[in-house]
C-alpha cells in the first residue's frame, strides 16, 4: 500500500552538548527540532511523546523505505552533476536505490498485501520515471544539504535537510538584460513519493517547505510528486510560494511547539484524523487500545 509519507524522512541524529554548546538546546531531546518532529508535534503530540521523549522504536513503513530509496537514488543522480556536470547513468541510480532498499528491508515487521519484491520494483519503477521525466531538466545547485537556523530567528535551534536547491529559468523576468531579475534562480525542492497528488492548499501551507524557505531565504518552492496512480506512476512537479507572513507565523508556531515540548505537553490528537489509525500510526495500540 502507498501512503501519503505519514512516516517521516531520515534526519540527523541528536547531538552533544559538547558538539555546539553554544547552538543547542539541552532541554529539547535531540538539542534542535527538525522539520520532521515539528511536523509529528503538530499531527499528534502524543505520538511525538513517544518518538522522542519515550523513545519507543516504531518500525519503518514500506512507504517509508520505499521513499527513502528512491531518494537515495535521485541524491546520487543529482550528486553526479554537482561534481562531474552531467548526471550519474540511470543503472548507477537504480543500483543505488536498489541496495538502499536492501538495506531497510529486513527492518518491515510485517509486508501485509505487498511482497518485499512488489514493493522493491515499484521503488525501482519510480525512480526510473524521475530519472526519464525529471533529471533532464533539473540543475542540482545543492543536493540533501543540511542546514541550520541561527537560535536568533525564534529562540530554536533548527537542523533539517533539503532534498534539492535547484537553479530555474526566473519566471518573472521581462528583460534579457535585467539586473533586478536574473535569469535564472533558486528553488528548493523536495522529493515525495505518493499515491495521488496532494490538494493545492496543503501543497500551500506545508511547513516543510516553509522551513526550507527560511532556511534558504528564498520565497520559491517546489515539491516534485512522483505519484503511483492506476494509470501509471507519473511525475508531477509543483511550485508554490512562501512569503512573508508564512515565515513570521512558522517561527511563531516553531516557538510555541518547543516551549510545549520542555513543559511536557503531549496531548492525544482528535481520533478523527485519517493518520489516527492502526494502519498509519506505530503506537496506535499503545495510544488507543488493539483494535
Amino acid at each position: 500500500m502507498m501512503s501519503d509519507e505519514l512516516d517521516d524522512k531520515e534526519e540527523a541524529p541528536p547531538i552533544a552538548p559538547e558538539e555546539d554548546k553554544d547552538w543547542i538546546d539541552p532541554e529539547l531531546p535531540r538539542g534542535y527540532l527538525s522539520p520532521s518532529q515539528f511536523n509529528m508535534y503538530q499531527r499528534c503530540p502524543r505520538q511525538y511523546e513517544y518518538a522522542y521523549i519515550v523513545q519507543l522504536v516504531r518500525p519503518p513503513g514500506i512507504a517509508q523505505i520505499r521513499g527513502t530509496a528512491v531518494h537515495k537514488g535521485a541524491e546520487i543522480t543529482h550528486r553526479h552533476t554537482i561534481q562531474h556536470g552531467a548526471p550519474a547513468s540511470i543503472d548507477e541510480g537504480v543500483s543505488a536505490v536498489s541496495d538502499k532498499f536492501d538495506a531497510q528491508a529486513p527492518e518491515i515487521e510485517e509486508w501485509k498485501e505487498e511482497t518485499q519484491g512488489d514493493a522493491k520494483d515499484q521503488s525501482i519503477r519510480m525512480f526510473k520515471v524521475y530519472y526519464r521525466d525529471a533529471v533532464p531538466y533539473i540543475h542540482p545547485v545543492r543536493v540533501e544539504h543540511t542546514f541550520k537556523w541561527t537560535r536568533e530567528l525564534c529562540g530554536v535551534p533548527v537542523l533539517g535537510i533539503i532534498d534539492l536547491v535547484d537553479s530555474v529559468k526566473n519566471p518573472d523576468m521581462s528583460l534579457e538584460n535585467d539586473p533586478e531579475n536574473p535569469q535564472m534562480v533558486e528553488v528548493v525542492s523536495d522529493l515525495k513519493t505518493v499515491k495521488k497528488l496532494w490538494a493545492s492548499s496543503r501543497i500551500d501551507n506545508e511547513p516543510q517547505l516553509t522551513f526550507y524557505a527560511i532556511a534558504e531565504n528564498t520565497d520559491r518552492v517546489r515539491i516534485d510528486f512522483l505519484a503511483a496512480q492506476k494509470t501509471g506512476i507519473k511525475y508531477t512537479p509543483i511550485t508554490s510560494k512562501r512569503g512573508r507572513q508564512e515565515k513570521m507565523v512558522l517561527l511563531e508556531d516553531v516557538a510555541e511547539v518547543s516551549r510545549n515540548i520542555k513543559a511536557g505537553i503531549f496531548p492525544r490528537c482528535a481520533p478523527t484524523g485519517w493518520h489516527c489509525s492502526p494502519t498509519y500510526c506505530g503506537y496506535y495500540a499503545r495510544c488507543r487500545g488493539k483494535r
